[in-house]
């Protein structure tokens, strides 16, 4: 990366970009497009995409002053675009959206981003890590406009008000580790939980790209990126559903096991990480449990009321998004919380709880990571 940074030589800030701000519009992708392509007319256009998006660029892509490029997952075929380049267009997910970002940084170049997924990852980050030669790293991104066109972001909707719930459980997971004296997320202790907009296009992105980026590190977040990798339709919804239910049994009726203590290196063999469990002392477990008795009555009733709002956030999901919605069946009833200290397969929304079960492994420094101290997260189903 350092030898082709090297090689490109650096440009004036594009116009516009001063404030070194994202910008959020609402229009149709070919009225964006078209309108960049009239901006900057005096050089090439990268179009950038992942293959699904690809048909964005349709109309634009045998324009002469076209440079078009299917992105796949390494971001180094970017920086072998020739000089002339006058701005970048992507269009597609996260992975996408980052890489021409950061290629926007290096080569100091407007940027546009048509994002295919309303959770905006990708386009509201100031860095995000990207893969350039086979190595992931840490790189700063460009300002970007960020257009939402809704027949790109409509089908996501659903799952970018999911992600909204998960920003509000990791406000809850800041301020309940605060509490319990575990100091590795404390900053997300001082982030209010997000309003929920109604459930429309424009509110719903506004709050997504408002979004503290502090809150999108919760360990729900985690969660949701594992059931992804399965293949699961609606991850963030998935997540938001199992872990609800796991805090809100976890702070009604979870008493912590003084006589047992979890096999650390069996749960991170199982779920395929490196042993890296921050084990508490006897004192920090002592004093961990105590606080749990303190503060249990607060957190106890603020996360039934998670469990006690679902059917009206799943109603709110569905007005967004009934693909979204068919994912889940039932609706369990709150109660179920209060019969068991571990969390039932019904409250969890049926199907595979293994990635619930093993999340402290993902998330060595989250709520469910005390829980799994505590030797509550040995359920079998």
């Amino acid at each position: 990366m350092q030898l082709i940074s090297a090689s490109v030589p650096k440009r004036k800030a594009p116009a516009g970009a001063a404030s070194g701000q994202n910008e959020l519009f609402f229009m149709d992708a070919a009225g964006a497009v078209r309108e960049w392509s009239s901006r900057f007319a005096g050089g090439k256009l990268a179009l950038v995409s992942d293959a699904p998006r690809f048909a964005v660029f349709r109309a634009f892509a045998l324009s002469p002053r076209a440079i078009s490029l299917i992105l796949e997952e390494d971001a180094l075929p970017l920086f072998s675009l020739p000089e002339g380049v006058s701005c970048v267009m992507a269009a597609g997910g996260e992975e996408v959206l980052a890489a021409a970002r950061c290629f926007a940084e290096v080569r100091r170049l407007p940027c546009l981003l048509l994002p295919a997924d309303a959770a905006l990852e990708g386009a509201r980050e100031e860095r995000a890590p990207v893969l350039i030669g086979g190595e992931r790293a840490l790189h700063r991104l460009a300002p970007a406009a960020i257009c939402c066109d809704r027949a790109l972001l409509v089908s996501s909707l659903g799952e970018g008000y999911s992600a909204l719930l998960l920003a509000r459980l990791a406000s809850f997971e800041g301020r309940a580790l605060a509490a319990l004296g575990v100091g590795e997320r404390a900053s997300a202790a001082f982030l209010p939980a997000p309003a929920l907009p109604e459930p429309a296009f424009e509110p719903v992105l506004r709050a997504l790209f408002s979004l503290p980026r502090e809150l999108m590190r919760g360990e729900g977040f985690t969660l949701a990126s594992l059931l992804k990798q399965d293949g699961e339709g609606a991850p963030r919804r998935r997540a938001y559903v199992q872990l609800s239910a796991l805090y809100a049994a976890f702070f009604f009726k979870g008493h912590p096991r003084r006589t047992f203590v979890p096999d650390y290196a069996r749960r991170a063999a199982l779920a395929g990480t490196p042993f890296a469990a921050a084990v508490p002392s006897p004192e920090e477990y002592a004093a961990r449990a105590l606080a749990l008795e303190r503060i249990r009555g607060t957190f106890s009733a603020e996360a039934l009321r998670f469990l006690e709002e679902r059917p009206q956030e799943e109603a709110r999901i569905a007005a967004l998004s009934a693909a979204a919605a068919a994912q889940e069946k039932a609706r369990p009833s709150p109660a179920a919380a209060q019969e068991k200290a571990r969390p039932s397969p019904a409250l969890l929304g049926g199907g595979d709880t293994f990635r619930l079960k093993y999340l402290p492994e993902h998330a060595p420094h989250g709520l469910s990571a005390v829980i799994r101290d505590f030797g509550l997260m040995e359920w079998q189903f």
